[in-house]
């Protein structure tokens, strides 16, 4: 990852205000597969968007797939350059106090082939779908989903509009984060609720959709073994997903708080908790809703903690935080929270193994993954 290179700010200072910018690169994928991306436009019209009363709701997911290795591929894209300045944004506590170009994130470096053929070999593919943070962007999880297509999974990450830093789509509408003054139905419960509901129905929707015959992929894919994972808020929707959706084989929170009914009626399938920050005494009710989601999960569940690690640790920030300068433009209170003490990178590689090996047992049959488990895990259920 050596090397600098000059990112122009176009229209948002004159060119002697550019940074120079280290070389941003995602850590290469583990496994035996190469890589291949493509994103899909996914329309479900039988539900209305409750943030925007009169249209059907649209979801982007971003592909990766086991590809077939080839020369003179494209690699593809991290985000567009008109979503770059939403992700720069989410990047800085204050506008601007980086000083990175917004351009910077559409400069990331990623392993997948853009529309690259799919490997030969790759068939009866379990699919996994994931889910990214609250307000943040369905690419913050590449580094996860590029390495879990490289060991054979088919993987979509969706960006869930209104919920999502912002949304583009193939005919150019960004749909930008924002708020709502209240759902469709007149829910009056909860702003994360809100959101809980409709991502969960967003997994589900996205799940069928993937694993019907008339998408591209269909010939890859075991649809009777799929999983779905999150972080932070994507966590607490993949298990909200899990109880509306039998479809879905396994699940995964990445240090997201549990909450919604599936604390009341549990799951019965595999389950992965995986916590990359202590019990903070200060919400309670945090640790509240971690043991009670833990007391009614009925099949294998696993509960993991991650010394060392941040909330962000399991997401692309951990990997590009150094480069990017992150730490001298943050907080060091929010640095902490955020990512911990863990070196560069080495969030990454642990949720790699942590996510990529309970997946692989899973979905796969393969080994235990507790016995390969990094250094830093403690097992603590």
């Amino acid at each position: 990852m050596a090397g600098t290179h000059d990112i122009t700010r176009g229209t948002d200072g004159p060119a002697a205000a550019r940074r120079t910018v280290p070389r941003l690169e995602l850590p290469r994928p583990t496994g035996r597969h190469a890589v291949g991306v493509r994103t899909a436009h996914l329309v479900d019209d039988g539900r209305e968007d409750p943030f925007r009363p009169g249209r059907a709701r649209e979801l982007m997911a971003q592909l990766w797939y086991p590809a077939r290795a080839g020369a003179g591929q494209v690699p593809g894209r991290y985000v567009s350059d008109a979503l770059s300045p939403l992700v720069v944004d989410g990047w800085e506590e204050e506008p601007g106090a980086s000083g990175l170009p917004h351009g910077t994130a559409a400069e990331v470096l990623v392993h997948g082939a853009a529309d690259a053929p799919p490997a030969p070999d790759a068939r009866g593919c379990p699919l996994v779908l994931l889910s990214p943070g609250h307000a943040r962007y369905r690419a913050e999880l590449t580094a996860l989903g590029e390495d879990l297509a490289s060991r054979g999974f088919l993987v979509a990450s969706l960006d869930h509009p209104s919920d999502a830093a912002g949304v583009e789509f193939p005919d150019g509408r960004i749909v930008p984060y924002r708020e709502p003054d209240g759902l469709a139905d007149g829910d009056t419960g909860d702003l994360s609720g809100r959101y809980l509901a409709v991502r969960a129905a967003d997994l589900s929707f996205a799940r069928a959709r993937l694993s019907g015959p008339g998408f591209w992929w269909h010939a890859l894919l075991d649809p009777s073994r799929s999983g779905v994972a999150g972080h932070s808020l994507g966590g607490a929707a993949a298990a909200e997903a899990m109880r509306l959706d039998p479809g879905f084989t396994a699940g995964a929170n990445l240090d997201g708080t549990p909450y919604g009914d599936v604390l009341r009626t549990g799951l019965e399938r595999p389950f992965l908790l995986c916590r990359y920050t202590p019990d903070d005494p200060g919400f309670p009710e945090e640790t509240q809703a971690r043991e009670q989601l833990w007391s009614v999960l009925r099949g294998p569940r696993h509960q993991l903690l991650v010394s060392g690690g941040g909330h962000g640790s399991a997401t692309d920030l951990d990997a590009l935080a150094g480069p990017l300068g992150y730490r001298a433009f943050t907080d060091a209170e929010d640095y902490d929270f955020a990512l911990g003490s863990l070196p560069g990178g080495r969030g990454v590689e642990i949720t790699r193994a942590c996510a990529g090996g309970f997946f692989e047992q899973y979905l796969t049959g393969g080994q235990d993954f507790l016995e390969a488990l990094p250094p830093e895990v403690t097992v603590v259920g």
